[in-house]
């Protein structure tokens, strides 16, 4: 039997499928949508197999006990925020950078670094930073575009230290060890923030030296560390809890989000600075946030499955291997493509949408799946401070009250500076890979 109709058709049909893809995303339809609305429109056009197709594995991608990890690690991070903890963790890291060479700018980054371990996301890092540092920045002489800048550019650190929602969902989508993936993005992520502190240093070198408080004695100077050292420990234990508990072996993933969410609770309401109402707003907002995610997993899902019926993977991973027999020339054409998707998809779409197609052509050039995954979250997070839609652009535009081309330019450097860190980490796999080798 001539199988060649069946498979011109076949191509003709996931032609179509891009099409349809890239037509909706170019006039601005969200990307769940994009994913099922293109995805069902291939599947009338092929008649290659039944619609009931649609709902079955819909209700397959989310059919993942791990996928409930996702909302109460949302919650955690908005609960931790609304106990009003920001301003410990900002205290703490003036005592410890504040006296630096632009000593503020520097507490932004620390800061940043500190929250990322709460949240694990870098708009809520933004959201939550932004309104505090960038106005007391711009009291003490920043340009309110770089104050702008600095903050957008260190919320980063937020994807990448654990516990990272974009770890989280490539470890659903490869099947990889998330406690495996929180240690290895650690690294990374501290790298990411001390980066942005020495090109701080550099770019501020002129700016006076903040008042080094002679008045007070060391010992004085080292009781009030200690103090506000005392005062942050509540929110900094949170990320040693959900992943030492999940390397320990001691939970699930999905039973560390419930603990991290019982911890935030239960500090919230012994401070009292969290209240009943603000308790459900804060259920609310992560209900929303989580059911966009799981829409995009669910869609995703699907549109995956046409993938492999299709033989999408197997194809690009002959692709790749037919371009070079390098495994170093195929990585660096997958950051490439990463850096490019990153600058049109969010960051958790595209990484359900890419992981089934790249992570077969990276496991036959013998990558590790651990160290893959930080590849493409740190590349796909880039994405978040380059235009036209990255994320923290436009959070960090709303808040800093500065024009979208403002503060592109301004955030250039440290775009740059952040592809450097990249090519470093991806490029050395051991440089992420020595924390989870060590303790899992």
């Amino acid at each position: 039997m001539d199988r060649a109709p069946a498979r011109r058709a076949g191509r003709a049909a996931v032609t179509g499928l891009a099409a349809w893809f890239v037509g909706l995303l170019a006039i601005g339809v969200p990307i769940a949508f994009v994913l099922g609305i293109a995805t069902t429109i291939y599947l009338v056009t092929a008649q290659a197999v039944p619609l009931s197709i649609v709902p079955q594995r819909l209700f397959a991608g989310l059919d993942q006990f791990v996928l409930m990890s996702i909302p109460f690690f949302i919650l955690s991070g908005a609960l931790m925020n609304e106990a009003q903890l920001t301003s410990r963790l900002i205290q703490f890291a003036n005592r410890l950078v504040g006296r630096w060479r632009g000593g503020l700018a520097q507490v932004n980054v620390v800061s940043s670094m500190f929250f990322g371990g709460i949240t694990g996301a870098a708009t809520a890092d933004v959201a939550a930073l932004g309104p505090i540092l960038i106005p007391a920045m711009e009291k003490q002489g920043y340009r309110r575009e770089f104050a702008t800048a600095v903050t957008v550019a260190s919320s980063l650190c937020g994807p990448l230290i654990p516990p990272s929602i974009p770890m989280l969902v490539y470890g659903i989508s490869s099947g990889a060890s998330i406690g495996a993936l929180f240690l290895a993005g650690a690294t990374p992520g501290i790298a990411v923030g001390l980066a942005i502190l020495a090109l701080n240093r550099y770019l501020l070198r002129r700016m006076p030296l903040q008042p080094a408080g002679d008045a007070l004695s060391w010992l004085d100077r080292s009781r009030d560390f200690l103090v506000s050292f005392r005062v942050a420990l509540v929110a900094l234990l949170m990320p040693v809890i959900i992943v030492g508990g999940v390397v320990g072996g001691i939970v699930t993933p999905t039973e560390s989000a419930v603990v991290a969410v019982l911890y935030a609770m239960g500090v919230g309401l012994a401070m009292r600075t969290l209240k009943v109402r603000v308790l459900w707003r804060s259920i609310a907002a992560a209900a929303i946030m989580s059911a966009t995610i799981m829409l995009i997993v669910a869609t995703a899902n699907l549109l995956g499955w046409v993938l492999a019926f299709e033989r999408v993977p197997q194809t690009v991973a002959d692709m790749f291997l037919s371009l070079t027999d390098q495994r170093w020339v195929f990585l660096l054409l997958v950051m490439a493509l990463l850096l490019v998707v990153g600058l049109f998809l969010e960051t958790s779409g595209s990484i359900i949408i890419l992981t089934p197609v790249l992570l077969p052509a990276a496991e036959a050039y013998g990558f590790d799946v651990v160290h893959f995954g930080v590849v493409m979250v740190f590349g796909l997070v880039i994405g978040l401070l380059t235009p036209p839609v990255g994320l923290c652009l436009f959070v960090g535009c709303s808040v800093g009250r500065v024009t979208i081309e403002q503060l592109s330019r301004a955030v250039m450097p440290f775009v740059l500076l952040l592809i450097a860190v990249y090519a470093f980490f991806a490029f050395v796999p051991a440089a992420s890979l020595w924390l989870p080798e060590r303790l899992m």
